[in-house]
């Protein structure tokens, strides 16, 4: 092996780059267009480690896969536009709630778009996988993946950018495809990979909506002028009619329902101001303005559908001195406020957007949980009311929300049913409905966010997710000849490692959420900071000679203890914004940070890194199965999963000793 050139660092610093960069572009543009994907948010993301951890393991291969790539990402993304995975209709599937599926143009089922799909992923990210091993192993192990990592916090910071910039996908892939022809294998032609990504760039810009179009950082949002004869606009998000912009006594009727309704059960109301949450393009803000609400503050996440209601609302609600406008987490905006309201009105906020590729929840989730009414509640002045209503379709998810706010406030809510599943449900200190009807259903709350689930469980469809996502790893493993139980023996380590880091990944991005609002850049911010301490524990572990790893254990299994026995609503209490950044920062980084310390201890002296590096990053196949057990435990029980993994590492390592270099103190 010769001395690894400053080159062949840059090489692999763009490399990671890309993959990181590439892995982002593909999740936002698969996820507007296959829309089953925000209900299976990490199964792109699991199709990217899947290929990755089997291109590593794949390094030593005499023939390369690179040069399939420009042609696979082609077939990848003419696939998606073409087929059109749609999801029109809502469908109740096991107690779960999510829209279903309608066949393609071309009549292709489901059950094969998705797997293909997923092989498609595949094999993208084996062949750059595979190019990026080879230089890997030039390097000393820790130092390849410190290099890694610095080009993966790079490819995350250019598509961050991009998010904020609200720039197209073309402009994503013709960057990926100028990365893809810049660092190809020397031996390759540069004039494939030019006319595959043109190729790409071309379908990716031809079948873009010609009507107004922008893709916010959460979704691609559409806005085109009505047909019928009232005058207004569709807004569409993914594809899914969202809301429409319409003059004030054009909608549906419960959007009269504070103003005219509501008076009948509670005739002292009066609102002097508003805080509505998902106010959106406008429209609750309209209603609210018509009926002489005097202040209004208006909440909306997503910064290009405030901007289409600002631009295209006949009535400019957002034009009107009454109103303030807020681009932020409605959870988070009402745990900073100090204003007491009138009325708080959740104005539809729903959403297919994933709050997080690694977890499978959405936007809105924390919005709709026991706690958050809690909070609602707080915000509320002595005669206040709070109010929902939306298109809830289940009698059953009705039944939910009134005995969620019944648990907050004491009483029933009054519930107004308006045909279709359409209902409103107000409450208040002073405004009771009639006892709810019974009804088994679980309340959804910060531990278990599952607004749209009847009751915690595993339905069938995730269970065979669950077992695909690790039945796809062990396969893989064997099929690139790796799985001889001398390699297990040596590399089990590190598929352990992985399987726990990636929960630990997806727990500290949920909290995070929870805590500092479910904003796409809180969730970029937070895998920023989750590779830069990889950075750091890799800088420790070069600088300090570490005797004994199980110290190193220790102190995780401590940390990781901390954060079960320790309740969230502790960090909640806390108001000083910035007080409550560093204990949370502490509580969910401790773990992170040691757990990397571990793994840069056993890593730096293995004797082949992109092995031990692709055994890692299958091992997150496991993670990923074990994320979906939420649904039925919570997203607390996710720490016992990950100290069960690092327990059994430790306890692999103890029986299994790493190799001489080591062994003193692996097991000490």
């Amino acid at each position: 092996m010769h001395a690894p050139s400053p080159k062949e660092g840059i090489r692999l610093f763009f490399l990671a780059f890309l993959t990181l960069y590439l892995e982002l572009a593909l999740i936002r543009f698969t996820s507007a267009e296959v829309l089953y994907l925000g209900y299976f948010s990490n199964f792109i993301l699991i199709a990217v480690f899947l290929g990755i951890g089997l291109g590593f393991l794949s390094f030593h291969r005499e023939w390369t896969f690179f040069q399939y790539v420009p042609q696979l990402l082609l077939l990848l993304v003419a696939f998606v536009v073409t087929t059109h995975i749609d999801a029109t209709y809502l469908r109740e599937h096991i107690g779960q709630l999510f829209f279903g599926h309608r066949e393609t143009p071309f009549d292709l089922p489901l059950w094969f778009c998705l797997p293909f799909l997923f092989l498609l992923v595949v094999l993208i990210f084996f062949g750059i996988a595979q190019e990026t091993a080879r230089v890997f192993h030039l390097f000393r192990p820790l130092t390849s993946y410190s290099i890694d990592i610095a080009g993966s916090l790079a490819g995350i910071a250019a598509f961050t950018l991009q998010s904020a910039l609200a720039r197209p996908p073309y402009e994503w892939f013709l960057f990926a495809a100028l990365l893809l022809l810049l660092f190809r294998p020397k031996h390759l032609h540069w004039f494939n990979s030019f006319v595959m990504g043109a190729g790409l760039i071309l379908i990716v810009f031809a079948s873009s909506p010609k009507h107004f179009t922008r893709w916010s950082p959460y979704q691609r949002i559409e806005v085109w002028e009505m047909k019928s004869p009232a005058k207004g606009y569709h807004l569409s998000a993914n594809g899914i009619g969202h809301q429409t912009m319409q003059p004030v006594g054009t909608k549906e009727a419960f959007y009269f329902f504070p103003y005219k309704k509501l008076p009948q059960f509670h005739p002292t109301q009066r609102y002097e101001n508003a805080l509505i949450i998902g106010s959106g393009s406008g429209t609750d803000v309209s209603y609210a303005l018509k009926h002489g609400v005097r202040s209004i503050d208006a909440v909306e996440i997503d910064p290009e559908i405030l901007a289409a209601g600002k631009q295209f609302h006949p009535n400019r609600p957002y034009a009107d001195q009454r109103v303030r406008t807020f681009v932020t987490d409605g959870r988070a905006f009402m745990e900073k406020s100090t204003t007491t309201y009138d009325l708080i009105l959740f104005a539809l906020p729903d959403s297919l957007a994933s709050l997080s590729n690694f977890a499978n929840i959405r936007l809105e989730s924390f919005l709709f949980t026991v706690n958050s009414f809690q909070q609602a509640k707080q915000r509320l002045k002595p005669n206040g009311t709070l109010v929902l209503y939306n298109y809830y379709r289940k009698r059953w998810l009705i039944i939910k929300l009134a005995k969620m706010l019944e648990q907050v406030f004491g009483h029933p809510p009054v519930v107004v049913h308006y045909g279709s599943g359409l209902a409103a449900l107000a409450i208040g200190p002073t405004l009771q409905g009639k006892p709810i009807p019974p009804k088994r259903v679980d309340l959804a709350t910060d531990d278990w966010p599952f607004l749209y689930m009847q009751y915690a469980t595993l339905p069938p469809v995730y269970l065979l997710i669950m077992f695909m996502f690790v039945a796809f790893g062990v396969f893989g493993v064997w099929l690139c000849g790796e799985a001889k139980p001398s390699q297990a023996k040596e590399y089990m380590p590190f598929a352990l490692m992985g399987a726990a880091f990636l929960l630990l990944e997806t727990k500290s991005i949920v909290q995070f959420s929870l805590l500092f609002g479910a904003t796409w850049l809180v969730n970029s911010l937070v895998f920023f900071a989750i590779l830069s301490s990889v950075l750091f524990a890799n800088f420790i572990v070069y600088k300090i000679s570490i005797k004994r790893s199980s110290l190193l254990f220790l102190l995780l299994f401590s940390s990781l203890l901390l954060q079960y026995f320790l309740p969230t609503e502790t960090l909640l209490a806390i108001q000083q914004f910035e007080l409550r950044y560093v204990f949370a920062s502490l509580l969910f980084f401790a773990p992170i940070f040691f757990a990397n310390l571990i793994f840069g201890y056993f890593f730096k002296d293995t004797k082949v890194g992109p092995l031990a590096f692709g055994w890692n990053i299958i091992g997150t196949m496991i993670g990923g199965a074990f994320e979906y057990s939420s649904l039925l435990f919570g997203y607390k029980t996710l720490t016992l999963w990950v100290i069960a993994l690092y327990l059994a590492c430790f306890v692999w390592l103890f029986y299994h000793p790493a190799p001489p270099a080591q062994q003193a103190d692996a097991t000490s």
